[in-house]
Formats: C-alpha cells, sequence, structure tokens
C-alpha cells in the first residue's frame, strides 16, 4: 500500500464529500447561556464541613498515615533483618 493508493480510496472519497452541519446561532446562544447557568449554579463559595474534612483527610491525614505505616513496615523489616542475621539479642 503506498500513498497513493490511500488517496484512491473511495470510501475516503465518499466521507470528504459529506457536508458539515452547524447549530443555528441562536441555538447555539441558548446553549451557552444554559451552560453558563449550569457552571455558576456550581461554583457556589460555600463549603460544608464534611468538604472541608473530606478535603483536609485527603491532603494531610492520608499521607500522615501512609508515611506512618511505610516508617513502621521499615522498621519491623529492619528488625526481622537484624534478628536472622544474629545481630539482636
Amino acid at each position: 500500500m503506498t500513498v497513493d493508493d490511500e488517496q484512491e480510496d473511495g470510501l475516503q472519497a465518499s466521507v470528504a464529500s459529506l457536508r458539515t452541519y452547524d447549530v443555528s446561532p441562536r441555538h447555539a446562544r441558548r446553549l451557552r447561556r444554559r451552560c453558563h447557568a449550569l457552571l455558576q449554579i456550581q461554583a457556589s463559595p460555600t463549603r460544608s464541613i464534611g468538604t472541608v474534612v473530606a478535603t483536609s483527610f485527603q491532603r494531610v491525614l492520608a499521607p500522615a498515615v501512609g508515611v506512618a505505616w511505610c516508617l513502621f513496615y521499615l522498621v519491623e523489616i529492619s528488625r526481622r533483618a537484624a534478628a536472622a542475621y544474629g545481630l539482636l539479642p
């Protein structure tokens, strides 16, 4: 298959001959107003306590718990390795 074969493809020629359709300017304006109204409703500046607690958990507590778990795991692995090699009494 060469570049010329692709240009002679009947399917591509039929797709290229299709007309493009767009919405009317009136419909586009109406749709734009609806979208802006929905976005303004969703972007309310007030936050509930549940949102603040969930955000603080995701940003602070979850990583802190993860770090503590990793440190505990590392200490336990080191302790067991030292005991296996006879470095601990």
